[in-house]
């Protein structure tokens, strides 16, 4: 094997680029990923719920009536009211700010 021709300081200093650079490259790449999972991250939050108002129904009150051949009044009862059927929407909102409701 021939000797280098290279002085210790050469040798060094070449050393000492081929680590910066490595540094770097790795520094760099961390950045990248950091960024990337970040990004991610944001992209993978889940849909924001709006709440949706339903109509709200009403029971009538007792009143008290007097029924034939009786004295004393008697409470009659009437039935509730029906609530209409009613489908409750729920919304997506995308970071965006696009929505999608179903």
């Amino acid at each position: 094997m021939t000797p280098s021709h290279r002085t210790p300081q050469q040798r060094d200093r070449r050393f000492a680029r081929i680590r910066r650079l490595t540094q770097a490259i790795f520094i760099g790449s961390g950045v990248a990923s950091a960024v990337l999972v970040g990004y991610v991250a944001s992209a993978a939050k889940p849909p924001t719920t709006v709440p949706v108002t339903l109509p709200t129904t009403t029971v009538p009150a007792a009143t008290p009536t007097t029924v034939p051949g009786h004295t004393t009044p008697t409470t009659v009862y009437k039935s509730p009211v029906v609530a209409p059927v009613t489908t409750t929407t729920i919304c997506y909102s995308t970071p965006s700010g696009h929505v999608t409701c179903y």
